[in-house]
């Protein structure tokens, strides 16, 4: 009997051929970079809007009660109502004093435009020394600055302590 074929000889090894791609295949998942130095940014960016509100909001409190007297002092005071502006006095002031002393003394101020400094109030507890000058339209006219005395007395801020509250009056008096 004849001998069997011999087998054929072996293919060169080879990578099967690459399978043919799928009519629709998801996109590959991102890779999540971690950006960490934002999140640090946005914190203190957050903080420091925070420390600024706090802030703004504990000087307004602080700085406005006085200011709103004052101004309501001096409103009075400006269009001559002297019984209301004496009635704002604290009763210390209001001793050996009247309205008519109050007209005269403020007299010579001429007190028609006023303008209350925001930024020169010193409050120390509860008395407040607040800054006005009497010619806010004028430049350079530094005599037309007074200073007024406010003491909080059962929680309402009034004038108080110099001469009908003003301590530091121009060379006009």
């Amino acid at each position: 009997m004849p001998d069997p074929p011999p087998p054929p000889p072996s293919a060169p090894w080879t990578t099967p051929p690459p399978a043919p791609p799928p009519a629709w295949s998801p996109p590959a998942p991102r890779q999540h970079r971690r950006r960490p130095w934002i999140w640090l940014l946005a914190g203190a960016v957050v903080a420091i809007v925070g420390l600024a509100v706090a802030s703004g909001t504990i000087w307004i409190q602080k700085v406005k009660p006085p200011i709103d007297a004052a101004n309501d002092y001096l409103r009075d005071l400006s269009h001559g109502d002297y019984d209301a502006a004496f009635d704002q006095l604290c009763p210390a002031e209001q001793v050996d004093a009247s309205p008519e002393g109050l007209a005269r003394a403020v007299a010579a101020l001429r007190i028609n435009e006023y303008d209350v400094s925001p930024f020169d109030v010193h409050r120390d507890g509860s008395r407040a020394t607040v800054k006005v000058d009497l010619t806010p339209d004028t430049v350079g006219d530094s005599n037309r600055f007074v200073r007024l005395r406010l003491q909080e007395i059962d929680g309402e801020w009034r004038p108080c302590g110099g001469r009908f509250g003003f301590v530091r009056l121009p060379t006009l008096l």
